[in-house]
Order: structure tokens, then C-alpha cells, then sequence
């Protein structure tokens, strides 16, 4: 398609009538041998007898009225409305990304890139073209972008995507809430980020970036930038910020017009009853089992199954409430009233030698979920308690151990996977990675145990946790979260054991394994478990990964 850089509109089209009749003349027909398709694309490249003039950042488009209305109920409006002879303006298009939407308008097909995807789901959008929708949301589902997943999940319809966009943030926060796509987040996807402890970004960067976004979305609403409409708009997710981590001068200075005088007033008095005028507290929430624990494993885990957002545990919490998993990944979803329970057990700290029935592992039916996915967004929100702006988002570091994923590896025979690992730093093991199922959906019974060499008499386990759990595959995601919860307490230089028998169909597995892997600044020591026999080691099988917490 030709692009024509600030020329006047009757050159051009002298210049293609002129080509038009050269051809004529010549006993040429361009028409000759070519489809409907075919022939709307020469006409849209060679701008044969083109009536619509589009400046597109000052790139000059031409196109066809007829063709552009038959597509678009959008353009129809448009055009209709502006004088034949008129050259429209499209400010806030790229122009390669209109270009490519033109090009679907005419042939119904285009090539859609990573890197342009998510401007040609806006520009889709904008003109009502739902072929173009489709396409671009099929390529989004692939794979997102630093700086397309903010947009992307503005404009996700189906909850696998938009739970993909969300895990994708958490994973790179520094990086997402400084592009451009994040100051124009829709209101309740802006809560719901802000409100997760995986959120790791620092308060002061948080706030500062809230403000910013609060100024674009008065522009959206079509009101005035001042400091009213901006509460307004920002409602309760400035109530998420974390505003006891941050410097008493800061928050005085930067934060106290956007807070009521009341919160105001707590958080002060709560940095002068602490006496820590750095404001950085650390109030860590969350059980933790340790083999001094006897009824952690077994504990009802009221206290913080209710407070959590997105809910892939109790020991995790934040200031919403809504729980459970999304019902398209698993087949045991959560109501919002919810408690989730652990069932009790005789001795939770029994050796791995001893003699023990499957009824004494507690039963956990929400603990899985896919990598990508998260809750979902509607958030029940309550009044934050007086010291929830002092509590520290969480820093989970995900260890994954393989270079590389298979599919087909057979679970037969009652055989256990297992691998052993050893850390070089105190952590807390909030879960761990597992393959689900290939080819076709299948789903799965899983019986865990995580086990210490406690080195009494050389090579004895004592087991430190257990659960019985069942989990649900679409045959397409390859890693899905088993969460720990409450999460075990790891000391450094132990050696710890993870054991899980499946029971269901073939799965991905890992293959390429490493060892030692280092992140950020911790490293994990992968060791084969001889006692399992179903092929998982430290170059190979199940468990491509742990999911940790510095402490």
C-alpha cells in the first residue's frame, strides 16, 4: 500500500489516473486473472481511483469509501459525515498499524506481529472490525509484551488471557508500571494489581504512577484535571498503597492531599508509636510451617483466607476479597464465603519411614492453578485495618530448573517423582511448579510430601509437610502453580526432599536441567532422589520449579 508524506491529495490522484491510462492504453486490464481479494489489494496499493484521504501522524493514507464503509459500521458514521473532499485526521494510530488494519478491511487477512498486536486490538476496537479483534486476540494469546500487557488486558475478553496478562505483570512489575500501557489500565484491573502482594514495585513509584494515571483518566471521563475529580476517579485504589513503608517527609509532602485526615492521621500515629521514622516496617503476614510447628499443617486457616485478592493461598493476603480459581482452569472453584480448611492429621511431623495412610494427608482442592492464571477481577473491597498500609509486599522468587519442555512422560506403576534441593540462604517454599497434561485435556490425583534430612542417623527424613490434592488440565498450558500453604520454612545447607505421586494421563515434562541455579542472589542445589522411580531428576521430569520467599 502506498503511504504518501504530506502531498496534496489531487497530485496523487492525478498520478494514478495517469498510470490507470497508461495501462489502458497499452491494452493492459490489472484485472486480468485475479480474484475479489486480489483486486482490492491492487487498488488499495496502487491507489486506484481512491476518494478517501486519511492523515495519519502526518503520513497520508488514501483508501475507498464504499470498501471502508461495507466493513465498518464505524467508518460508515465517519464518512458520511465528513465532505468528500475532506482529509481526515487519525491522531492517535500508528501509521504502520492503520495501514495494517486497511489491509484487512480489503482483504480480510494480514500478518499480525508481536509488536504491533496490541495497537491493532486498539485500532480494531475503535472501528467495530471483529475479524481483526479475533486475529489480533488469537496472536495475544501466544505471548504478551512488556509493553503490550497492560493493553492486552484492557481488551482481553476471555478470562485465560487476562489471567495470562496479570501473572505476566507480577513477573515483571519494575518494568510494566513504567510504560505507557499501564497509565491507561482499566479502574478495576488497576485494583486488583495494585492490591497483590506479588506487586513488587516500591510505594513511593506506586503512588507517583497512580497520580499519573488518575490525571489520564480524567482526560477519559472527560473532566477537568484537578484534585477532586482525581480522588474521584481514583476511589478506593489509593487506599492500596502502602503508605507506612514509605518516609515520614514523603508522605507528608506528596501523599497527604490525596487521604482522608483520618487515614492521614493513623498513619502517622502509627510510624510515631513504632518509632521507626525510616517507615520502612516490615510486618510479614502469613503462617509458616517448621518442624517445631506440630499443628501448623493442620491449622483452619480462617485469618487470611478471607482478606486475599487473588487467592492462591492463605498464607499470601491482601485487601480485597474474592477467592477460588478461575473456573475454565480448574474443576474445584471457590465461593467468595468460603473458608478453606486443611483437614487434620494424627502426627504431621512423622518420618518419611514410618507407616501412614493416605487419610491422614489433609486434602486440598484449590491449591492448583495454571502459571498464567489469577483470580479474577471482581473485587468485594473493605475497610483496610489500621496497620495494612505497614504491610511489606511480598518478593517470591520462582526457581525453574530446566532449559527446555517435552511432552509424554507416563505415570504408571504407583511410582513417586521426586528431587531434592538445597539452598544456600533461609526461605520460605510458598509452592512449586508442575506439568500438566498434553495433547487433551486430563486431570490429575496428586499425593505430596516435602521431607528434610534432618542427619540425626546419617539419612533420616522427617517430613515437614503433606497434602492430597486433584488438579485439572486444559492439555495446552504446560506449568501450573501447586501452592504451599501454609508455606515451609527452609533452612539453609538442609537438604529437602519433594515427593508427589500422580495418578492420570502423560504430561509435559522437563529435560536440560541445571545445576546450581542462581537468582537473585540466592542459588538452589539440585539433587537426584534415587528412592523415586518414575524418571524425575535433576536433568530431567517433573517439578520444573520452586516458588520461594526470602526471609
Amino acid at each position: 500500500m502506498r503511504t504518501l508524506m504530506k502531498r496534496g491529495t489531487a497530485n496523487i490522484t492525478e498520478e494514478t489516473e495517469v498510470k490507470v491510462a497508461r495501462m489502458a492504453s497499452a491494452g493492459e486490464d490489472w484485472r486480468t486473472g485475479k480474484s475479489i481479494i486480489e483486486c482490492n489489494r491492487y487498488m488499495l496499493d496502487n491507489s486506484v481511483h481512491t476518494d478517501v484521504t486519511f492523515n495519519v501522524k502526518s503520513t497520508m493514507l488514501l483508501a475507498h469509501r464504499t470498501i471502508l464503509i461495507s466493513r465498518s459500521q464505524v467508518f460508515e458514521s465517519l464518512l458520511t459525515s465528513q465532505a468528500s473532499s475532506g482529509v481526515i485526521s487519525i491522531p492517535d494510530i500508528e501509521p504502520a498499524v492503520f495501514g495494517k488494519m486497511l489491509s484487512f478491511i480489503y482483504c480480510d487477512s494480514v500478518d499480525v506481529d508481536d509488536s504491533d498486536a496490541a495497537g491493532l486490538l486498539a485500532a480494531a476496537k475503535k472501528y467495530k472490525i471483529s475479524g481483526l479483534e479475533a486475529l489480533c486476540m488469537q496472536k495475544m494469546k501466544t505471548g504478551v509484551s512488556i509493553e503490550s500487557v497492560c493493553i492486552v488486558l484492557n481488551h482481553a475478553a476471555d478470562s485465560q488471557l487476562k489471567d495470562k496478562c496479570v501473572e505476566f505483570i507480577f513477573k515483571f512489575p519494575q518494568q510494566v508500571i513504567e510504560t505507557s500501557g499501564f497509565l491507561q489500565l482499566q479502574p478495576q484491573h488497576l485494583l486488583a494489581i495494585i492490591a497483590d502482594d506479588r506487586f513488587n514495585v516500591k510505594e513511593e513509584l506506586i503512588f507517583e504512577t497512580l497520580v499519573k494515571w488518575s490525571e489520564k483518566e480524567c482526560i477519559r471521563q472527560n473532566l477537568s484535571v484537578n484534585l477532586p475529580h482525581q480522588n474521584q476517579v481514583l476511589g478506593d485504589i489509593v487506599k492500596l498503597v502502602r503508605f507506612g513503608l514509605m518516609e515520614h517527609k514523603y508522605v507528608k509532602e506528596k501523599c497527604k492531599k490525596f487521604l482522608s485526615s483520618e487515614s492521614y492521621v493513623d498513619i502517622m500515629e502509627e510510624l510515631a508509636e513504632l518509632g521507626n521514622n525510616s517507615g520502612l516496617i516490615k510486618k510479614k503476614r502469613g503462617l509458616v510451617a517448621t518442624p517445631d510447628d506440630s499443628n501448623s499443617v493442620s491449622s483452619t486457616l480462617t485469618s487470611n483466607s478471607s482478606s486475599r485478592v487473588f487467592d492462591h493461598g492463605a498464607s499470601r493476603t491482601s485487601y480485597g476479597a474474592t477467592q477460588g480459581l478461575p473456573s475454565s482452569f480448574t474443576s474445584f472453584p471457590m465461593q467468595s464465603n468460603n473458608t478453606r480448611v486443611l483437614h487434620p492429621r494424627s502426627n504431621p511431623m512423622e518420618t518419611s519411614n514410618s507407616s501412614r495412610s493416605s487419610q491422614d494427608i489433609p486434602e486440598v482442592t484449590d491449591c492448583i492453578r495454571p502459571v498464567e492464571a489469577v483470580q479474577r477481577y471482581s473485587l468485594e473491597h473493605r475497610e483496610r485495618v489500621r496497620l495494612g498500609y505497614f504491610i511489606e509486599r511480598e518478593q517470591r522468587i520462582i526457581v525453574e530448573r530446566f532449559e527446555a519442555t517435552q511432552s509424554g512422560k507416563a505415570y504408571t506403576r504407583d511410582n513417586k517423582d521426586g528431587v531434592s534441593f538445597i539452598s544456600s540462604e533461609n526461605l520460605k517454599l510458598h509452592g512449586m511448579l508442575i506439568y500438566g497434561s498434553h495433547q487433551r485435556p486430563g486431570s490429575y490425583e496428586i499425593e505430596l510430601e516435602i521431607l528434610v534430612d534432618t542427619g540425626i542417623r546419617g539419612s533420616d527424613l522427617q517430613r515437614v509437610y503433606a497434602l492430597k490434592t486433584s488438579m485439572s488440565s486444559d492439555g495446552a498450558t504446560k506449568v501450573y502453580e501447586l501452592i504451599v500453604s501454609p508455606a515451609v520454612m527452609i533452612e539453609s545447607a538442609k537438604v529437602y526432599t519433594i515427593r508427589a505421586l500422580f495418578k492420570g494421563q502423560a504430561s509435559f515434562y522437563g529435560v536440560k536441567g541445571v545445576s546450581p541455579v542462581l537468582k537473585n542472589g540466592l542459588q538452589i542445589d539440585f539433587v537426584t532422589d534415587i528412592t523415586c522411580l518414575n524418571l524425575t531428576s535433576k536433568e530431567i521430569g517433573q517439578f520444573p520449579g520452586l516458588i520461594f520467599e526470602k526471609v
